[in-house]
């Protein structure tokens, strides 16, 4: 909740930004076990996975304190969850803030609800309500956490999960600006050790430790600590260290007043009427299999972009109102290369940059952090194409696209 993304995700993007119950973003990456003499107190995996099984809900206070570049903010929610579903309900207690920090998307007295294939958030401040609907990818071959406890014990390989850091769905990397740029992190995964360091104590649950290290330098995770409840291998605490955009991180998320398998009454995981006042500004965020798809349903103009050869369509969203954005994102297997179109409903200032010539348009190309991108603005529509990261971006290729976004709009 820590600036909802402009646009929207795929349940696998979405665990990328927003959606985060399991460990650091990137699929195929692979966990290597270390043993130790103390590794024979831990569980068999399928004791472990019994133990973890015994669990399908939790009522915890959360507490996720952020970091970024020494600044940070700490914020306190009531959280009821159901445990391997995606379904929650998170109210927000308290934030505070470095003044250098981002103000949340949704700070104290307001609520996150996640139910399915849709994810809810109301923020008191803003008076705003956002909805926010996805399609579930029940694909995944992440790894659970029994299984990173049997890494550790018994020294082999196993798929290991690369979500955004943090057990709460709130801490999410903060997004550059609000016209979508940089909307989802450039997270570079890949293998980690995993190393069982004995049992500790949080807030009087005894936890096992299990210390993930990267195996390369070009992982964006610097080091990763769990503390997994001995009974239920819940992970009751995470801090997790990377770097995204050149910008150093920690997230530390403690579940404290835990319950285990409380009983929830019937509604828990929906929105109730009244806790919306009747004034509040309503936004939904839509997500499409295609951009034919996505140019039905909006409003705006979707171009139909002429992309190389390699990449294909990852992400095609639309927001509905304030502003209205539809916006499509392509990305190639095997790199971190990424081309996004955003269409944005309004005049935005596209002055600054370096002119260059995009069909009949006089744009601008401007380059910041990781980000090359090429904006204009004709009859009250914006237009912003982008590549990222900078130091791969081939200005030939991304004008070409910009031209294509042009004549096709």
């Amino acid at each position: 909740m820590y600036r909802f993304a402009r646009n929207l995700c795929s349940l696998r993007g979405l665990a990328r930004v927003v959606v985060v119950v399991m460990l650091v973003t990137a699929s195929g990456c692979s966990a290597i076990g270390s043993l130790s003499s103390e590794n024979e107190e831990l569980p068999s995996e399928d004791e472990a996975t019994d133990r973890y099984a015994s669990v399908n809900a939790v009522n915890a206070t959360v507490t996720t304190v952020q970091t970024r570049n020494n600044k940070t903010a700490t914020i306190v929610t009531q959280k009821r969850e159901r445990v391997g579903s995606f379904a929650y309900f998170e109210r927000v207690m308290s934030v505070n803030r470095a003044e250098e920090m981002r103000q949340p998307r949704v700070g104290e007295g307001g609520f996150i609800i996640a139910n399915g294939s849709t994810l809810v958030s109301y923020d008191p401040e803003s008076n705003e309500l956002h909805r926010m609907s996805f399609q579930t990818d029940n694909s995944s071959t992440e790894a659970t956490y029994p299984e990173l406890l049997a890494a550790a014990k018994n020294n082999r390989p196993v798929p290991q999960p690369t979500a955004t850091p943090g057990i709460s769905p709130l801490p999410v990397v903060p997004q550059k600006n609000e016209s979508g740029e940089n909307s989802s992190s450039a997270y570079r995964g890949g293998n980690v050790t995993v190393l069982y360091n004995g049992t500790e104590s949080i807030d009087g649950r005894e936890a096992y430790r299990l210390e993930l290290a990267p195996a390369s330098e070009d992982m964006s995770l610097r080091s990763q600590t769990l503390w997994l409840d001995t009974e239920s291998l819940f992970p009751i605490k995470r801090q997790t260290e990377f770097v995204a955009y050149g910008d150093d991180y920690e997230y530390i998320v403690t579940y404290r007043n835990v319950t285990f398998n409380p009983t929830f009454e019937p509604g828990t995981f929906q929105l109730e009427p009244q806790e919306i006042p009747d004034d509040a500004q309503q936004i939904q965020f839509n997500n499409y299999e295609s951009r034919a798809a996505l140019a039905d349903a909006a409003s705006l103009p979707v171009p139909d972009p002429n992309m190389p050869a390699e990449f294909e369509l990852e992400v095609a969203s639309h927001r509905t109102s304030d502003p209205e954005v539809a916006t499509l994102r392509y990305e190639a297997t095997g790199n971190d290369t990424q081309y996004r179109i955003w269409i944005l409903n309004g005049t935005q200032n596209t002055t600054p940059g370096v002119p260059v010539q995009v069909g009949e348009f006089e744009a601008r190309q401007t380059r910041t952090n990781r980000t090359v991108r090429i904006s204009w603005s004709v009859d009250g529509t914006t237009y912003y194409v982008s590549r990222s990261p900078a130091d791969t971006a081939n200005n030939s290729t991304l004008r070409r696209v910009a031209r294509s976004v042009a004549r096709t709009t």
